[in-house]
């Protein structure tokens, strides 16, 4: 349900309406309702109830960093026409002299943050955040932030938990950092010079894709995941360095407790909502399909091919359908095949298929979760049309499951690590890994540069050799 960010004067109907976690539409889907309530305060865990009694509400708003309300609640009170009209006046009075404050405040608080100056021989004070409503970010951020904890520095990581006023800074003032941390967004037009800002994009971006001019700092300090990205950068003549995927080695490590069984595990969501209804789109997945099942490279071409054929953008073809393929169908194949090993299926999605439903375990939360079942595992089949070194490789063969990966060395310009994965193209290759006697592998080279303990030491010389 989407609903305004509101202020109620029942304490108890604020109560009710925040339990039911709506969606705000005052900012979009992803933001959560804020709800808050005049009386006393209520004992509550509930991070959208807020407390504002009305007779502090100018100073509470002005002072504060969520969104500030858009409508006024009487529900749950019985209050005469006469006394809604005049604390409606006096609410409307207050939420302006409000809004006016804060604009104050924040346009103090970014002049502030433009003009600091940092001394940078006291130790490093570092600021990252970011928003709950992210799958994988807010895991990558907090990974990255934990390093440079365990390192001795101060750091701030700023959750977003859905009610942020996005033009409040007050929080990144008071803490004035000297490295801010960032993913998919640059976050520069409110820092001082003096800041170093590392940015690492891991996604299409729209400001790497569009034709919008970006501004860049002296101290902004640019990180790139994969191939494609580094194409924009250059497109937009944007320095940087490449960066893959990171483990988090103390998180996701072998359970001594847990016994491994012959059993191979997939851990992921299904991509089968990529897809759409329209019927050329289903035509042009059976041509893909029968391409992947005989063997043939998904490839540049064959995109290109496709998408001239079935009059389909060539970014959504490799994009959206190839990576379905790979991974939907590659799965489909692995539940077909008859092997000894136990298969088990984690993620979202995957129930719709009724040739999963046997192996299918739900979703696991982020760490010890994830970790424990690959530690319970032989193999991680861990798929991708564009490259094999991925989150969930890393994270696998850190806890001692052996990936097996799609075949894509040809056109990934990746390392090759054949000492620590498993390779496929054909169902034949999977079927031939998964019946012949279990190879030992060895995972140091693999792990050994892909840390977020390396990644950390990489951010602490940029900033030394740029002081």
């Amino acid at each position: 349900m989407m609903e305004p960010d509101t202020y109620f004067l029942s304490s108890d109907e604020a109560l009710r309406v925040a339990t039911q976690h709506n969606r705000s539409d005052d900012i979009n889907q992803y933001e959560l309702q804020i709800c808050y309530y005049n009386g006393e305060k209520i004992d509550s865990d509930l991070i959208n109830l807020v407390h504002a009694p009305i007779e502090n509400i100018v100073s509470i708003l002005a002072l504060g960093t969520y969104r500030l309300p858009s409508k006024l609640s009487f529900d749950g009170m019985n209050l005469s026409e006469d006394v809604v009209e005049e604390i409606t006046h006096h609410f409307n009075f207050a939420l302006a002299e409000a809004k006016l404050a804060r604009k104050a405040l924040n346009e103090h608080y970014l002049q502030e943050l433009l003009k600091s100056k940092l001394d940078f021989t006291q130790g490093l004070r570092i600021y990252t955040s970011y928003s709950t409503q992210t799958r994988v970010m807010r895991y990558v951020l907090q990974n990255i932030a934990d390093e440079f904890i365990q390192r001795g520095f101060e750091v701030l990581v700023h959750i977003n938990y859905g009610m942020n006023d996005r033009y409040c800074h007050k929080v990144l003032k008071e803490f004035n950092p000297h490295v801010t941390i960032n993913i998919n967004n640059l976050n520069n037009k409110f820092i001082g010079e003096d800041v170093f800002n590392f940015v690492w994009f891991q996604d299409f971006m729209p400001i790497l894709t569009n034709n919008e001019n970006i501004y860049l700092r002296k101290r902004d300090f640019i990180y790139s995941l994969l191939p494609d990205f580094d194409i924009l950068l250059e497109n937009k003549n944007i320095p940087y360095e490449r960066q893959g995927f990171c483990v988090n080695t103390e998180l996701y490590k072998k359970n001594d407790k847990t016994k491994r069984k012959k059993k191979i595990v997939f851990i992921g969501s299904s991509y089968l909502d990529s897809l759409g209804n329209d019927k050329l789109i289903r035509n042009a997945v059976l041509k893909l399909e029968q391409i992947f099942l005989n063997g043939d490279d998904l490839n540049k071409e064959v995109a290109k091919e496709i998408a001239k054929r079935f009059n389909l953008n060539i970014d959504f073809v490799t994009l959206r359908l190839i990576p379905y393929i790979i991974r939907d169908i590659g799965l489909l194949q692995l539940c077909k095949l008859k092997t000894d090993y136990e298969i088990e299926i984690y993620g979202w999605g995957w129930e719709r298929y009724a040739e999963m439903k046997p192996y299918y375990r739900g979703v696991l939360t982020y760490g010890k979760e994830i970790a424990d079942v690959y530690s319970s595992a032989t193999f991680a089949f861990a798929p991708h049309h564009q490259y094999t070194l991925q989150q969930r490789v890393f994270e696998a063969s850190s806890c001692g499951a052996i990936p097996i990966v799609y075949d894509c060395r040809n056109t990934s310009q990746e390392d090759d690590y054949e000492e620590a994965l498993c390779y496929y193209n054909t169902t034949a290759d999977l079927k031939k890994i998964l019946n012949a006697s279990i190879q030992k592998k060895d995972f140091t080279r693999l792990l050994e540069s892909h840390t977020y303990r390396d990644f950390a030491q990489i951010m602490l010389n940029t900033l030394k050799d740029n002081l």
